[in-house]
């Protein structure tokens, strides 16, 4: 028996049940709790078809979009030890919609004074700015964290608008100045959310260019669903982008159910591996 144990000790810590890797990533518009959806579109009942999905996939950093905090509240039930970051768009507090990170803190630690919301306007800072012809306020939510092997990740989750190209054109600027901005320049960093655009509109290529991340391009399916829970062939508008320094498996677009969970399906990287070193 004792050697048993060790032999399953030693398989534990060569194979990816290690808690510092591999990781993976889900990037999820979950659709708000709208009064108007009826039936099985009501967040009632989704809710645990979405929590379930999230606690199915293993990832260990969630980005969703489309929010409310009550949504946050039944999705921590079903995500039992997780945590979050993340503000409403509204006020910065718990109204309107958040574009939240879950994260187990069981594989990894927040760094807590490099996390936060800004808003994808001239004005950042403040919350429930708009700017650049949107008509509700944009942001993205980051945070830094920290694996259990020492080694630091940003992760940006946002949520662009869905009618003003000019909009999504200077959010892709903005973000890439925030990314520019942070403390610890060489740790690299993902890019996640709702982009309501295209591997081909100019501000996925601006935002490309200037956060300098990349993005798996082959058999590309459609993200945003229509409510019909089958996977089509096209291109997505929800993305997960990553820096140079990281690693990984798999991209795909999955489907969650039939109805599905959300008028979005999530998208989930896998086999997630990354390298950080501080400026010394």
């Amino acid at each position: 028996m004792k050697k048993l144990q060790v032999f399953l000790l030693s398989l534990c810590l060569w194979t990816p049940c290690s808690a510092q890797g591999p990781h993976s990533v889900v990037s999820y518009n979950i659709r708000y709790a709208a009064r108007g959806d009826t039936g099985p579109r009501q967040w009632r009942q989704r809710c645990d078809q979405v929590a379930d999905y999230l606690h199915r996939s293993g990832a260990t950093l969630i980005g969703l979009q489309e929010a409310l905090n009550h949504q946050l509240s039944d999705l921590k039930k079903g995500l039992s030890g997780f945590q979050f970051v993340g503000v409403g768009r509204d006020d910065g507090k718990e109204r309107g919609e958040f574009s939240p990170i879950f994260y187990d803190p069981k594989t990894w630690e927040l760094d807590a004074k490099q996390s936060g919301t800004f808003w994808l306007s001239e004005s950042p800072e403040k919350p429930g700015s708009m700017s650049w012809g949107n008509e509700i306020p944009r942001i993205c939510t980051w945070a830094r964290f920290i694996d259990n092997g020492g080694k630091g990740l940003y992760l940006y989750n946002t949520h662009w608008d869905h009618r003003s190209q000019a909009s999504r054109v200077k959010s892709a600027q903005l973000i890439a100045q925030m990314i520019q901005k942070r403390q610890h320049p060489n740790d690299p960093y993902l890019v996640i959310g709702d982009f309501n655009a295209t591997t081909e509109n100019p501000a996925i290529l601006s935002l490309m260019d200037l956060a300098q991340v990349t993005t798996f391009q082959e058999n590309q399916k459609a993200s945003f669903n229509h409510w019909k829970p089958l996977l089509e062939e096209g291109l997505r508008i929800d993305h997960v982008f990553t820096s140079k320094g990281v690693k990984a498996t798999t991209l795909a677009v999955e489907a969650n159910g039939d109805p599905v969970g959300s008028d979005h399906h999530p998208v989930i990287l896998r086999g997630l591996r990354f390298e950080s070193r501080e400026v010394k």
